[in-house]
């Protein structure tokens, strides 16, 4: 009479690895990334303060960080962004002193940024639609703009000064509502590696504004 062999029940999983898996490892995880951004912050804080800038923290839609200042007594606002499906950018503003009859993008060479890449600071509203690109655009520039808009802004030093702009990487420069835009790939330039930027801006603003700065 052959008997059946015994039966055995299957084994759970210890309670300590459900623990680790679920509670500690995500809390450990949390609290470093928590700490690593605190680090961040401190830092951008550190080297803002050290121009006499501020910074806001954010982290609401796309906006990481604000940074707020002056240069040549011009007032900034730039932020940096998240884009959706990865990686960074950044947007830096400067009020114009007057108004823009409609949208002038100035590209420079290889950007190929689709609409909603452009937007404001505050808001973050997008643009749905970029302007036609203009034909014979001066100083070799590449332009979209409609041909009366461009007429008013790309006088002769705004197009001598973004002709002879020597930037790193892809950027453009948005002469839109009452301000001059400028939007940039990769992570917001802080300190020094700002300052080109800033240069650039209110160099463009005083065109308009020669009392600023």
């Amino acid at each position: 009479m052959s008997s059946s062999p015994p039966t055995t029940k299957p084994r759970g999983t210890p309670s300590w690895v459900v623990l680790g898996i679920f509670v500690v490892l995500p809390v450990t995880l949390a609290f470093v990334l928590s700490r690593q951004a605190g680090a961040q912050l401190i830092r951008h804080r550190a080297i803002a303060s050290s121009h006499g800038w501020t910074v806001e923290k954010k982290n609401e839609g796309q906006r990481e960080w604000i940074l707020h200042g002056f240069h040549r007594d011009v007032e900034f606002e730039a932020v940096h962004l998240l884009r959706q499906g990865g990686g960074t950018a950044w947007r830096l503003r400067m009020p114009l002193g007057r108004e823009v009859s409609s949208w002038v993008l100035v590209m420079s060479p290889g950007v190929d940024w689709p609409a909603p890449t452009y937007g404001t600071i505050s808001t973050l509203t997008t643009r749905t639609e970029l302007p036609p690109l203009l034909p014979d655009a001066p100083g070799g520039l590449l332009v979209r703009a409609a041909p009366q808009a461009a007429n008013e802004v790309l006088l002769p030093p705004v197009v001598n000064l973004l002709s002879a702009a020597k930037l790193p990487g892809e950027w453009t420069v948005s002469f839109v509502d009452d301000g001059i835009v400028m939007d940039g790939s990769g992570a917001l330039p802080e300190g020094e590696a700002l300052l080109p930027w800033l240069e650039l801006s209110a160099n463009l603003v005083r065109v308009f504004s020669p009392d600023a700065g």
